[in-house]
């Protein structure tokens, strides 16, 4: 006869199995294949939910109307970005370890400053907004410990697993090579500017919006259609100077829309698959300042 053993005990597995999944995500920089696979399970949802163009449509850049609407519907994703003003989302995460398939679960709160757009400093209400956009994102594991806490202000971040005595810091000078694994940079895009880039191409078929943008090294597919279903696929590339250029990741997202709602994403360098289910969002009530500093400016020692 088996007997199970204890329910703290069991947690605290589930604890350390999450912490080694997020210890082999952030040492994946190390040990990646040059090159990530490219579809997986979000992919052919992409293609499905939210169709892209057809070969017919590639000229509708040189039609000035179409050119135009394009730019006219960008920019009101970017305004409905904004006008959603500073809020946080209680969220609950499942994330599939791609080796075993096994799901880890976490819940938590995501506090969100998104970036001032087009010179407006204020959002409705007049919360102020943060003119270089910034998050905060604690997920508490089993028994209340916290699994993970990402900062992200601007072009800096910190990413952390306490349990491990893991973190990670970085600005706009880290390789992107070093980041493999860690799906900062997304975050930080889908968070607080997803509409953001120069916008390369548009065209508009079978009720949904399809654009290419520019976002520094990332070229982005980005998908909505008129039921407000956002798809997004992200493709990073490297840009070492002398280099030959190299694609370092695609990653895809798929949303209920904008706000709080269901989301999916997928990282190719790993194989990981993250559900984010959305149960609350405040925004009468501005997030605590705090949450944007530097977490460890806040420490004694740390600095300002």
């Amino acid at each position: 006869m088996t007997t199970s053993p204890p329910a703290p005990r069991r947690r605290a597995r589930r604890l350390v199995s999450a912490g080694r999944l997020l210890l082999l995500l952030a040492s994946l920089p190390a040990c990646a294949a040059s090159a990530p696979r490219r579809g997986g399970a979000l992919d052919a949802e992409l293609a499905r939910l939210l169709p892209g163009p057809s070969a017919g449509t590639s000229a509708a850049r040189l039609d000035p109307s179409a050119w135009r609407a394009g730019r006219e519907r960008l920019a009101g994703l970017r305004r409905e970005v904004e006008g959603a003003g500073p809020r946080t989302l209680r969220v609950r995460l499942a994330l599939r370890e791609p080796r075993t398939g096994h799901v880890l679960e976490a819940r938590g709160a995501i506090a969100v400053a998104p970036p001032a757009i087009e010179g407006r400093a204020r959002a409705a209400g007049g919360d102020i907004l943060e003119p270089e956009g910034a998050l905060r994102m604690i997920l508490l594991g089993p028994g209340g410990t916290t699994a993970l806490d990402l900062w992200a202000r601007g072009d800096r971040f910190r990413f952390a697993v306490p349990a491990l005595d893991l973190l990670r810091r970085g600005d706009a000078s880290t390789p992107r090579t070093a980041l493999r694994g860690l799906p900062v940079d997304f975050l930080r895009w889908w968070m607080l500017h997803p509409a953001a880039g120069t916008l390369l191409w548009y065209s508009r078929a079978e009720s949904t919006d399809s654009f290419v943008l520019r976002d520094g090294d990332a070229v982005i597919d980005l998908r909505v259609n008129d039921r407000g279903v956002i798809g997004a696929r992200r493709t990073t590339w490297s840009t070492a100077e002398g280099a030959r250029r190299r694609r370092l990741d695609e990653e895809v997202v798929i949303a209920e829309g904008m706000g709080c709602g269901n989301v999916r994403y997928a990282q190719a360098s790993t194989g990981l698959l993250i559900t984010v289910i959305c149960e609350a969002e405040e925004r009468d009530r501005a997030p605590d300042p705090r949450a944007f500093v530097d977490p460890d400016a806040l420490r004694p020692g740390g600095g300002s």
